[in-house]
């Protein structure tokens, strides 16, 4: 069965991109979702490389076991959050680094553009790691209005850019 990796942006469980995440690996597929945690990874610094960090050994592992990756974030001051950035920072220098494994960039965010700066950073920084990324462009914009009181993935636009997104996704695995 295909594995994709779901790296969250935020590291809040009330996150919007969390439920986001949610409603992607609840949804029936013929793919197996899995969160990968990154919060506990230090941060990245070159000189510790001699003698890799036990918890970014693990990481970079488990991420070369995916099939792909699905990256569902906020936009931070314009930018990618910290955390993922780290995330991603460890990946890029690693002999196991992603190099043409498919990825697809989710953002959201509670104005008008859906985070599309975090977006096209993203995008950026992936395809300079020599990652294949889907080249649907995903920002969902006033992310709050598109969930019911319970969680629940209201807007019917969202489910099915989600659910084509991901279809992308699925055709891009080789």
């Amino acid at each position: 069965m295909t594995t994709i990796g779901v790296l969250v942006g935020s590291l809040s469980q009330h996150a919007y991109s969390q439920r986001l995440a949610d409603h992607v690996m609840q949804t029936p597929c013929v793919a197996k979702f899995v969160q990968l945690n990154y919060d506990l990874l230090p941060l990245y610094n070159p000189d510790l490389e001699t003698e890799p960090i036990l918890e970014w050994q693990v990481f970079r592992s488990v991420v070369a076991q995916m099939d792909a990756l699905l990256i569902v974030t906020p936009e931070y001051n314009f930018s990618v959050p910290g955390g993922l950035k780290n995330a991603i920072d460890v990946l890029s220098v690693a002999s196991s680094a992603p190099v043409h494994q498919p990825v697809l960039v989710v953002t959201a965010s509670a104005g008008d553009r859906g985070g599309a700066n975090a977006n096209a950073h993203l995008q950026q920084l992936l395809r300079y790691m020599g990652m294949d990324v889907v080249n649907d462009w995903l920002t969902i914009g006033h992310v709050q209005a598109d969930f019911d009181s319970q969680n629940r993935l209201v807007n019917p636009r969202v489910t099915q850019q989600l659910e084509q997104a991901v279809a992308h996704l699925l055709a891009a695995i080789k």
